[in-house]
């Protein structure tokens, strides 16, 4: 019987067809960038930074030709570097952290690389050809340590040391600003609880529909009973009034759900009426998951 080339691949196949996909999609080598011999992309420039697209694939990533099952996920991560110091940070978020290269059929998923490409052109390489132009001007809009979008699809981060070399002062300033502000309660909690807002929102084991029926009321009970045992036992911090604060503000009833969960997870050092509470809401919110072996 005759094989087809589909059968014949290896998990190691897939992925440098995946990377050779990217790397003609993005025009790399016309841009001066090298192709290494483990799969990354590298570009050394004169002035000392290093710009780096590293691949990182799972260590199980296997193809089960005769099952037709497979699994080859894999992370990129784009940088900025100076030796060994990482200036400039930029990676494309999923929940679980890797992305499936295969689709049903145990091909290339191209429709999802194809979803990488504006991301990596604008936040990317588009700010690379600024930055190399006019360096100043291209540092104008990440000013602060960490640069996300509403959804959190996406994230930036820039060391210090990058606006210190090839910013201007009032630069340098302002990043410190954001800086100070990116350690206050209110900011941290803004920040994890968008990102547990964005990798439940995409979960497969969440519950979606529960989480979309909830009724305002219903959640303001769950999390009020939680809110009062923590103040009555002194556990009550500027970090889960912040939380609170926010939840208060989301009018989505599917995100102000989420944002209850955040509250609420992981009670320690409370009644077990409140411990209890946690734990019916889990097993609702998580129910896909908890009723697999």
């Amino acid at each position: 019987m005759e094989v087809n080339n589909v059968e014949q691949k290896h998990p190691s196949d897939i992925f440098d067809e995946a990377l050779t996909y990217l790397w003609v999609r993005l025009k790399l080598e016309e841009k001066g960038w090298k192709r290494l011999k483990k799969g990354d992309f590298k570009k050394r420039m004169k002035n000392g930074l290093t710009y780096i697209i590293e691949f990182t694939g799972r260590r199980y990533n296997y193809l089960d030709h005769e099952t037709g099952e497979g699994s080859i996920e894999v992370n990129i991560t784009f940088t900025i570097c100076m030796g060994d110091d990482v200036l400039f940070y930029f990676r494309i978020n999923d929940p679980t952290g890797w992305f499936q290269l295969l689709t049903v059929e145990l091909q290339l998923n191209r429709k999802l690389l194809d979803s990488f490409i504006p991301l990596i052109q604008t936040n990317y390489l588009d700010f690379i050809d600024h930055f190399e132009d006019t360096p100043h001007e291209a540092l104008q809009t990440i000013c602060k340590p960490v640069t996300q979008p509403d959804d959190y699809s996406w994230i930036i981060r820039v060391d210090e040391r990058m606006i210190e070399n090839y910013g201007t002062q009032e630069q340098m300033e302002e990043y410190r600003r954001q800086k100070d502000l990116f350690e206050t309660p209110e900011s941290k909690v803004r920040q994890w609880m968008g990102m547990q807002i964005f990798y439940l929102s995409r979960g497969g084991d969440v519950n979606h529909a529960w989480a979309a029926s909830r009724t305002i009321e219903e959640l303001d009970t769950v999390v009020g009973k939680h809110v009062r045992a923590k103040k009555e036992y002194g556990l009550w911090t500027e970090m889960d009034e912040a939380g609170y604060q926010l939840y208060l503000q989301e009018q989505d009833v599917e995100k102000r759900t989420y944002r209850a969960w955040y509250l609420i997870g992981n009670p320690r050092n409370l009644p077990k009426e409140i411990v209890n509470q946690e734990l019916d809401f889990r097993s609702k919110l998580f129910r896909e998951s908890k009723e697999q072996p």
